[in-house]
């Protein structure tokens, strides 16, 4: 099974929905399952404390924080593994903050069973803004890799 096909499947996912697919030929099964949210990075909220500080010793309220990656594009993992910046090691990284890409920019590489899969900016193009992931991170499905603006 080649990247083509495991790239249709998870748009079959994503068109549809589905949480969990199997697929299985003759010489190989893939299961693919949607990570749960906590698995990408939601934020959790945090308890507030039982007992409050008095009113004057609270700090005065800070302005709401711009979010300078509001309006960002995703380039999302389209399959499970773990994730390289680099071709190898001792090479410079795919790209960087600032780094102009188009579909055919190859911006990681997603390894998966052994295979090394080049993962492209596809229909995303743009300036790449954030990079959210690090070196030899493991990822999911739908892993946001990327912001571009």
């Amino acid at each position: 099974m080649d990247i083509k096909t495991l790239k249709e499947i998870t748009k079959l996912m994503k068109e549809n929905d589905l949480v969990e697919i199997d697929v299985e030929t003759t010489d190989l099964k893939v299961r693919m399952k949607k990570a749960s949210a906590f698995a990408q990075g939601v934020p959790m909220m945090a308890m507030a404390p039982s007992q409050a500080a008095p009113a004057a010793a609270a700090p005065a309220p800070a302005a709401p924080a711009v979010d300078e990656f509001a309006g960002c594009r995703q380039i999302t993992s389209p399959i499970p593994g773990t994730a390289y910046l680099k071709p190898n090691p001792d090479a410079a990284s795919f790209v960087n903050v600032g780094t102009q890409v188009d579909e055919n920019k190859v911006v990681c590489l997603i390894e998966a069973m052994k295979v090394f899969n080049e993962i492209k900016a596809e229909s995303v193009k743009g300036t790449i803004k954030k990079i959210c992931i690090t070196e030899g991170q493991p990822v999911e499905y739908g892993t946001v890799l990327f912001l571009v603006g």
